[in-house]
């Protein structure tokens, strides 16, 4: 039996897109890769200097709204706002996160709560306005990591928040997939942004990293955009409820380290 392909996919063309943490990294590429199809992009982030300076980039700075993605009342409150600007909610990118790294031992339930609040709860948030708010045929791209498919020593919060990340995608994906709602999640490797410009990463040694990443080197947040942008136009009309992940390689597998290489290292 032939399938037919569903007519709400929609065109980024002059779509509704929220996205969040748009005032820098990940989430700043991707707005302006969905400003540069023709989107009405919606960028929001509690840091609102940077966040309008970032926007005014790609001509949005007058869209940029406020959004702390842990109040349920602001997400209304921007939805609100752009049903009334005359945008309804049709694509959804919940980028913002943060991350903290420190075995489990020393880990502080505050710290804890707060990568769960802000990664986990913060998507979920997300995910439940588009699934009240959004229109049918609409698109929704989660923002999980590479932490989130491979456990990592001392990444134990932010590995647990994003792990959820994942789950919540597959839910909302069977759960929306009726109305033609796709809903996807992305998950980075090492990508050069300042998520880990924090004191607790000054003791990684970045350079040998770097090293165990098959491709070499770390990924730029245009590239991760990209993935982002693909996942919510209608080259992937049939993709809903998966785990793309854009790493380099590194969660592929490991290299067997060779006496004759003293380089090498199978540590990710």
């Amino acid at each position: 039996m032939s399938g037919t392909q569903d007519n709400r996919i929609l065109d980024l063309e002059g779509a509704a897109v929220l996205i969040t943490g748009a005032a820098k990294g990940i989430g700043a590429a991707t707005a302006a890769a969905f400003a540069a199809r023709g989107a009405v992009v919606y960028p929001t982030d509690v840091d609102v200097e940077r966040g309008r300076a970032a926007a005014a980039e790609y001509g949005a700075a007058e869209r940029f709204k406020v959004l702390d993605v842990r109040d349920e009342q602001a997400w209304e409150k921007v939805v609100d706002e752009m049903e009334a600007e005359g945008h309804p909610l049709q694509v959804m990118v919940n980028s913002a996160g943060a991350a903290i790294r420190a075995p489990l031992a020393d880990t502080s339930l505050e710290g804890f709560r707060r990568m769960v609040d802000l990664n986990l709860v913060g998507t979920f948030l997300g995910v439940r306005t588009a699934a009240r708010r959004m229109v049918d045929g609409g698109a929704v791209v989660n923002i999980s990591s590479l932490r989130g498919v491979v456990a990592t020593a001392e990444l134990g919060a932010y590995g647990a928040s994003k792990f959820g990340v994942r789950a919540l995608t597959r839910v909302a994906a069977i759960e929306l997939a009726h109305r033609g709602i796709r809903v996807n999640d992305v998950c980075p490797g090492s990508i050069d942004t300042e998520i880990t410009a924090v004191p607790d990463f000054d003791h990684v040694d970045v350079a040998k990293y770097v090293r165990t990443i098959p491709m070499q080197r770390r990924g730029a947040p245009e590239e991760v955009a990209e993935v982002i942008v693909f996942l919510a136009e209608p080259r992937s009309s049939y993709i809903t409820g998966v785990d793309l992940l854009v790493d380099g390689g590194t969660g592929a597998g490991v290299t067997t380290p060779t006496k004759n290489n003293p380089e090498e290292n199978t540590e990710n």
